[in-house]
């Protein structure tokens, strides 16, 4: 695939003060660049000669541009093809500040060199070989990690893990493709290469293996994103000071109006080492109020997208009836709040008090448990996925060798089953860019933050 030989640079840290920024560049310019800008003194310019350089070294020196002394910089130098691109790269430490960014900025623009666009980093590096599809995409997923396992699954995906058994299936339908092309070549013959039997119980095997991988991406999605928990109840029960007591700061307004929330509020939340994305709804009434008529039918949306529920309700006031709001009791944790306010009613299930805290740790328990039993429910695979193309994928691929099946069972000639298993091929090697089209790898990467 053709692609831009042109050297690009970005910042590679957040721009603005701080101790240090970082600007990396990549490109057959690289050395190049460095020599006409870098300096070994600071009272005029003389080059530092950067063709002499070693691959991963760092090198003091001064930054000039137009004869003018700039800053003082350290550039760490990666030679081609040992670096992350593929590509000479350099990464130049300058003094933090906006000030002093521009000014590289405008130094490397002078010398030939241009703004790189969103992932185009790793962009060259996959179109380099350096690494795969897969690894590319785990690279933007590790620096959105919010949690230790979120973080450990890029880290597995970008060390080769999932890509290592991606290609493990690919070569197993490789195999079955090739006994029946073989198998097609002595037809004249009529030598059988392989037994029916024997390629139905193969082909069987990779289905399992597709539904147990693909199934893990609700695991995936959940360690990655989140786990969306609602908070509902009718008005005035202390949704949200539940909400806030969670969050540990005012983040809802709080008070004794019934309707004072009037729209849903979502903040993120780790509690156990997982990510949670915290909702507090407006409370579920019939009301002729029309702004409280869309908080309510948004709260019931809310509801709808929830992985957890959490149905309060004030303890005393007709909690022993069965009119709860939520409908899927298992995902439901029935709450009873205001517990300092009935201190002679007692009942059983979670009786917290938002307000003192009381039986708030055992429900922050509670929801971990739920959560984590939420994730090992899907999590039957020895890898898990977190990226709904990789899902696309295996679902495309599976529902091909699901053809292939039935054609074998029909008596389906092998130049048909071989069709079915090709197309499988094709779609499992998507994943990890084998076969991909340029509008789907652009959009992959300009999901990605600039400089990398």
């Amino acid at each position: 695939m053709n692609f831009s030989k042109s050297t690009i640079f970005a910042p590679s840290t957040l721009i603005g003060e701080s101790g240090i920024s970082v600007i990396r560049i990549s490109g057959n310019d690289t050395a190049s660049i460095l020599n006409n800008c870098l300096s070994s003194s600071y009272k005029q310019f003389s080059s530092l000669n950067s063709d002499s350089f070693n691959s991963h070294t760092a090198h003091h020196g001064y930054l000039f541009y137009n004869g003018n002394f700039i800053d003082e910089v350290v550039v760490t130098f990666f030679k081609s093809p040992n670096s992350y691109t593929g590509e000479d790269v350099a990464e130049i430490s300058t003094h933090g500040g906006s000030f002093i960014y521009r000014k590289v900025s405008e130094i490397l623009i002078s010398l030939g060199a241009r703004h790189a666009e969103p992932g185009e980093f790793s962009k060259r590096a996959y179109l380099n070989g350096k690494i795969d599809l897969a690894q590319a995409e785990a690279v933007s997923d590790l620096i959105k990690a919010k949690t230790e396992q979120a973080n450990e699954l890029a880290l597995s995906q970008l060390t080769g893990k999932f890509s290592k058994r991606i290609k493990e299936l690919r070569e197993d339908l490789i195999n079955c493709c090739s006994l029946l092309e073989l198998e097609l070549d002595f037809s004249e013959e009529g030598i059988d290469l392989v037994e029916r039997e024997e390629l139905l119980e193969k082909i069987e095997n990779l289905i399992d293996s597709f539904k147990s991988i693909t199934q893990s991406y609700e695991s995936g999605k959940i360690i990655k994103n989140g786990i969306n928990i609602a908070i509902i109840g009718e008005p005035n029960v202390g949704k949200s000071s539940i909400f806030n007591y969670f969050l540990n700061e005012n983040r809802a307004i709080v008070s004794n109006i019934p309707g004072t929330t009037r729209d849903y509020l979502i903040e993120p939340l780790v509690m156990g080492g997982i990510q949670f994305n915290l909702v507090d709804t407006a409370g579920i009434r019939e009301t002729t109020d029309e702004i409280e008529k869309e908080g309510v039918l948004r709260s019931k949306m809310k509801i709808e997208e929830a992985d957890l529920i959490l149905e309060v309700k004030e303890l005393g006031h007709g909690v022993n009836n069965d009119n709860f709001i939520s409908q899927t009791e298992d995902k439901t944790i029935h709450v009873l709040n205001k517990s300092d306010l009935h201190l002679d009613k007692k009942h059983t299930g979670f009786c917290v008090s938002a307000k003192t805290g009381e039986n708030m740790n055992n429900l922050e328990v509670e929801i971990i448990l739920r959560a984590k039993n939420l994730i090992q429910k899907y999590n039957q695979s020895d890898v898990i996925i977190t990226n709904q193309r990789h899902r696309d994928c295996l679902l495309k691929s599976c529902g091909f060798l699901v053809n292939a099946k039935n054609q074998l069972i029909n008596g389906g000639g092998n130049e048909l089953i071989s069709f079915e298993i090709r197309e499988a091929m094709d779609a499992i090697a998507e994943i990890i860019g084998k076969t991909v089209n340029v509008e789907i790898l652009n959009n992959i990467f300009s999901k990605f933050c600039i400089g990398k």
